[in-house]
């Protein structure tokens, strides 16, 4: 009986210890794949810097939007300087930080970074087998209608 339970416990210490190095794996991975792409973040983070300086440039009526936008465009180079200069490990740690210290900020954060990434993913460019499967779909509507 002893034995069985002894068993017991050895399996599902196993079972543990492998659900808990496949999680450091899958962290590991994401943690490499972030890395790759973070400059590719921080470039794209410049442009929209770039972008907003420009229109608070052109913004000449309305002072108050343009000091607006000129805060906006400090923060954005901050933020880009950061991505860039930050280790991906180090930038976790930083948002399980400020989740517990300021949550309702961090759900505003969320949002704003959900838009952007929403942006970023809209303006990439289509890749050539889904242009080329939407000309055969428009050709083939195209014999259809005649």
């Amino acid at each position: 009986m002893a034995s069985k339970r002894k068993r017991r416990r050895r399996s599902a210490a196993l079972r543990s210890n492998y659900g808990q190095r496949m999680f450091g794996d899958v962290l590991s991975m994401a943690s490499t794949v972030a890395e790759s792409r973070k400059h590719m973040v921080s470039k794209r983070l410049s442009e929209l810097a770039t972008t907003a300086k420009d229109l608070s440039n052109e913004i000449d009526d309305l002072p108050y939007v343009r000091d607006l936008a000129d805060a906006a465009v400090s923060g954005i180079e901050k933020l880009a300087a950061y991505v860039d200069d930050t280790d991906v490990p180090d930038m976790f740690d930083d948002m399980a930080s400020l989740a517990r210290r300021q949550p309702g900020a961090t759900v505003a954060l969320g949002v704003v970074a959900g838009l952007i990434a929403t942006q970023l993913l809209r303006n990439r460019p289509i890749s050539a087998d889904l242009h080329s499967e939407e000309r055969s779909s428009l050709r083939a509507e195209g014999k259809r209608g005649r």
